[in-house]
Formats: structure tokens, sequence, C-alpha cells
């Protein structure tokens, strides 16, 4: 491969690197599929959280409902079978004849028909009791006097009745209000059996404060525990106003004080031995006692997480199958991608002659067909290339063929100068010596700025040649400021514009031309003004406005300008000048015929240039 195919590469791979760091198939190939698992994991797992975290709440709310509306029920059939206790209750103290009875002190009985109208008046409420009480079976219900039992719906050998006056709580009857209930979970021997009875004892008072008899009933636990269901998930139970089991699906957890539990309220879940309950109880409106009901925490999460878990598993089977699918496609996008790649290395090996083929109306497609299209152009370009470095080195040869040695040159014309200046001939001495110094100035193009002094003196070698080649006399004189002499002008500046005015100016006719330089300060910026004029023949208006034209247009001069002396026309000064120092350059020409020609130039005033060097127009050897 030669250096040009190695040059149009590089410029190749550098237009091609954004290109080329796309269609790395494996790393886009991999981003991709990431990125895409990404964008489904993230918000799979945020929707996990956010649901659990929602729903968490949602389902102990409907735990709590649930439990709600199940302890309503076991309070309304405990409540129903408590009032039913206090309606029984209620009829006996409200029942005069009973309550008169009970004031009646047998002691006082003496006379025979005294003791016959009570045994005949207890008959009768006896009866009027077994009828109201003998078919509650599971209710026990004594009234007893002051001192002796009244009446009893059970035998006395099941449970003697006496022996309520020695209960720790019976003296408690004796201060409650009259109408008021004292109630508590008893277990009691009833024949050759323990039975857990719920037990409640209401005075009978003749007064706000005397008591003459006491109602005392059993309800047998057996009646509420039905309502007290218990399953793997929730315990229910009805606790008096301490915290002592009164009922509960677990018989032996009847008469169990639940520690945890605090009268005076308790939060939506409670922690009992380390573990979390979901915390619901009802009161009851016959007494202070209340249904509790407690469900474990975890239960309730673990049908949310049962839940969860269900949803996630169906969404993260939707989220495989459709992240197959959308590998498959990026497999089938990234395709065309990867085989650019594998035709761009082809490329940076220097497979010129291959071409990738793929084409669609996607962007990889319009790609493939520009790589394609700059490797024709990159061929087509080598080749005309070629053709014309054979074209240059062959014509290069041609100038080596040809060229002279300029030292040879100047050294030949020196000496013919001092060989002329030995036989006495100064005039054509000083000829040979300013063509030498002109030809020097005019081969040596090493340095494009001079000080203004070289320049002049470079224009007066010229004229002086110019006279003697038209046998005119043409005069230059020149004024400078002080310091001007150094400062530095492009060189043949004002060359061209004395040929111009020796040519059209004076028309090979005799005049003066002056040259007029000084420093000058514009918005304290330093400005060299250096004035061209002549006393020819001038120009006419069109003329002048052509010239002006020109000088402003900064067009490449056409082949067919004419040139000057130096190669360098009259247009190509004002163009120089504004490519070094753009819009601070200032061109103005003045003419008017039969008065002469004035061309001022002015621009930024400069002494030192790096590049810049000093060219001895008057050496000539």
């Amino acid at each position: 491969m030669g250096q040009n195919e190695h040059q149009f590469l590089s410029l190749f791979y550098s237009d091609m690197r954004p290109a080329l760091v796309l269609i790395r198939q494996d790393s886009l190939r991999m981003k991709l599929v990431w990125s895409a698992l990404i964008c489904f994991v993230i918000p799979l797992a945020v929707i996990y959280l956010v649901t659990n975290y929602v729903t968490k709440d949602i389902i102990l709310d409907k735990v709590v409902l649930n439990a709600e509306d199940s302890l309503k029920v076991a309070q309304s059939e405990i409540n129903s079978i408590f009032e039913q206790t206090l309606g029984l209750s209620n009829f006996v103290l409200m029942n005069s004849e009973i309550r008169q009875m009970l004031m009646v002190n047998k002691a006082d009985l003496i006379l025979q028909e005294q003791k016959r109208e009570f045994a005949v008046n207890f008959s009768k409420l006896s009866r009027i009791l077994d009828d109201l009480f003998i078919q509650q079976n599971d209710f026990q219900v004594t009234i007893l006097g002051v001192k002796d039992p009244f009446y009893t719906n059970y035998a006395h050998s099941d449970l003697n009745p006496k022996l309520w006056y020695g209960k720790e709580w019976f003296h408690h009857l004796n201060e409650l209000p009259i109408f008021s209930s004292y109630w508590l979970g008893e277990q009691m021997i009833t024949g050759k059996t323990t039975t857990n009875f719920v037990t409640m004892g209401r005075p009978i008072k003749k007064t706000a404060s005397v008591p003459i008899g006491y109602m005392i009933v059993n309800i047998n636990e057996r009646l509420v525990r039905p309502y007290l269901t218990t399953n793997e998930n929730q315990e229910m139970f009805l606790l008096d106003s301490n915290g002592v089991v009164i009922s509960q699906a677990d018989p032996s957890r009847i008469g169990e004080k639940l520690l945890w539990w605090k009268q005076e309220g308790m939060s939506r879940t409670i922690e009992i031995e380390s573990k979390k309950y979901i915390y619901v109880e009802q009161k009851l409106d016959s007494n202070d006692w209340r249904v509790v009901s407690i469900i474990p925490l975890s239960a309730a999460i673990d049908k949310n997480r049962q839940v969860l878990f269900v949803s996630f598993i169906v969404q993260a089977l939707f989220f495989s199958l459709f992240f197959i699918l959308l590998t498959i496609r990026i497999s089938a996008l990234t395709k065309p991608i990867r085989d650019l790649s594998v035709f761009v290395t082809k490329i940076g090996r220097g497979q010129l002659d291959e071409r990738n083929g793929i084409r669609g109306h996607n962007e990889v497609g319009h790609l493939a067909k520009t790589i394609d299209y700059m490797l024709d152009r990159i061929q087509e370009m080598i080749e005309q290339i070629t053709i014309e470095q054979t074209k240059q080195r062959k014509a290069e040869l041609e100038m080596l063929q040809a060229q002279i040695n300029p030292h040879f040159m100047f050294n030949l014309l020196n000496s013919i100068r001092l060989n002329i200046l030995v036989q006495g001939d100064k005039e054509n001495a000083e000829l040979i010596k300013s063509l030498s110094s002109l030809l020097r100035m005019t081969i040596n193009r090493d340095n494009e700025f001079i000080p203004l002094q070289e320049e002049v003196d470079t224009v007066l070698h010229y004229v002086k040649l110019m006279n003697f080649r038209h046998a005119n006399q043409v005069r230059v004189s020149y004024s400078f400021e002080a310091g001007c002499e150094q400062a530095l002008v492009p060189r043949f500046m004002i060359q061209p514009l004395i040929e111009n005015a020796i040519i059209h100016g004076f028309e090979q006719f005799d005049g003066e031309i002056f040259i007029d330089a000084n420093k000058e300060y514009v918005n304290g910026r330093a400005l060299l003004q250096i004035v061209v004029r002549d006393n020819g023949i001038g120009m006419g208006e069109d003329k002048l406005k052509e010239l002006q034209a020109k000088s402003e247009d900064l067009r490449d001069p056409q082949d067919g300008e004419s040139k000057s002396f130096s190669g360098i026309g009259v247009k190509n000064v004002f163009q120089r000048l504004r490519l070094v120092h753009g819009d601070y350059v200032k061109t103005i020409i003045e003419s008017e015929t039969g008065v002469g020609t004035q061309i001022t130039l002015r621009f930024p005033y400069e002494c030192e240039r790096a590049g810049a060097r000093h060219v001895d127009g008057n050496s000539s050897g």
C-alpha cells in the first residue's frame, strides 16, 4: 500500500471514528440487552415493593374489618344471651309478690293460718318461676332471701344454694345500686362434674340501701363458647374487666389472665411473646366485658405475599417472554452493525476493494451505503492523485534539468560588472549592479516582510533599469518620517505601484514619482501611512472607479490579468495587505487627468515580525 492510500485511510478513519465506536457489535448488543433488562427489572422490582407496601395496609385494613365483622356477630349473640338473663332477672326484681314474700320472716309466722297462707303463696310463686325458668336448661336460677334460699330451678343435690352466701364476691351485691348487676366467671362442681359458668348476681332491695334478697343466675359457658370460634389464624376471647378469660374455644384457657391485655386501650397491632398480632375488640352492652380477637400479623402478611407472589410470577413470565422476543429483535437489528464492523476491520487492513453490500432504509443502511460511496471516492481520488504526482515528478525533473544555480548567475554578473568597471564604464557597471540586486530580491522569496527602506531601495534599482530600457528619465524621491524606514512591509508592495505609474502614468515619458511615509495614531493604534504619487497623465472617472473596484475585490486575480516585473499585480498588493491586516487596511486612490495619480495605503505599523529577515538587496556578491 502506497503513501497516498495510508493518508486517505487515516482521513477515512478520523471521519469514521464516531461510527466505529457505535458499531462495536459485542458492546452495543450487550449494552442494549442489559439496558432492556434493567428497564424491565427495575420497574418490576419497584412495582413489587410499592404494591407490597400499599397492599400491606389494605390487607391489614381488610383483616381488621373482617375480624370486626366476626366480633360483631359474636358480640350480638353473647349480648342476646346476657340480655335474656337480664330480662329474666328483671321479672323477678319487678315482681311485687316475690318482693313481698322475701320480706316475710318465717320466724314471725306464729299462727297456723299465716303459715298456710305463706305456703300457698310460695307454692303459687314457685309454679310461676318454674314455668319461667324450667325450660332454661343451661341457666341455674337462684333466688336467695337474706338468710335462707327462696327458690332454685335445680336440685339442691347438684348444687347447694347456701354456698352462695360464702362466696368472696357475695358481699359486693350489697354495695350495688338497685337494678345493678355483678358479673363474673366461675368454675363450680355440679353433681359430679366441674362446669364453667358465667355468673350474674343482682340485689333485690326494698329501698336503695336495704337488700331483701338476691338473685343469682349461672349461665353455662358452653352457651357462649360456640360464638368464639377459633381457626388457625384467629383467636377470640371473652374477657372481663381485668383481662381474665371468661370463655374461649379452648376450655383449658378459661380463667387465664392475659398479661398483655390493657384495659385503658390497645393499639391495632400488639406484640405477644415477640410475635406481632392484629388486635380487635368489641364491648358488650350488658357489662364492661369485651369480646377480643387476635390474628397473627404474619398470617395476614402471608396472604398479601401470596397475592404478590402470584402477581410477581405472572409478571415475571410475561417479562421473560418479552425479554426473549426483545433479545431476538435486538440481535436482528444489530446484525447489520456487526457485519459493518467486520467490513470496517477489513478496510482497516487495507482491503479497499471490499464493499459491504448492506442496504436498508434505516440509519445503518444509509451509513453502510455512505461508506461504500466514500470508498469509491477514495479510490478515484487515489488514482487521480497518483496521476497528478506522476506529472508533478516529471515537471520537477524537467525544472531541475533546466535550473541554473542562482549563485553562479550572481557571481557571473559581479564578474562582468567588475570587468566593465575596470574599463572605466561606471554607468553600465551600475546597471549590472542594479540588475543583480533586483534579481536577488526576485529569486529569494523566503522572506515575506522586509523593512520599508529595503523595499524603496529595490524600487530605485528597478527604476534605474526601466530608465535604461526605455531611454527616458523617471525620477523617484522619497521622504520618511523618523523611524518609518524600519517599518515592516510586504515584499514587493511598492514596486507594482511604481511599475504601473511608469507604464500607464507616464506612457514612456519622463516624470516624477514621490514616496512619502509617516506614522499616525487612530484610536490609540499606530498606523503606517504610505503615499505614492506621480505627475503623469492621470486617469478618467471610469478608469478610476475600475481601479478602486479592483482594490476592494478579494477574489484571486484571473490568469489573463497583467502581471508586473515581480509577478505581483496592483490588485494583489491590496489583497495581500487585507489578508495580513484585515479590516485595519485602508486604501485611497485619487487621480485627475493631466495632473497625476495618488495612492494612499494605511495599515498597522510593525517593526518586528516572526520569520521576517533582511534581504540585502544592495549586495551583489
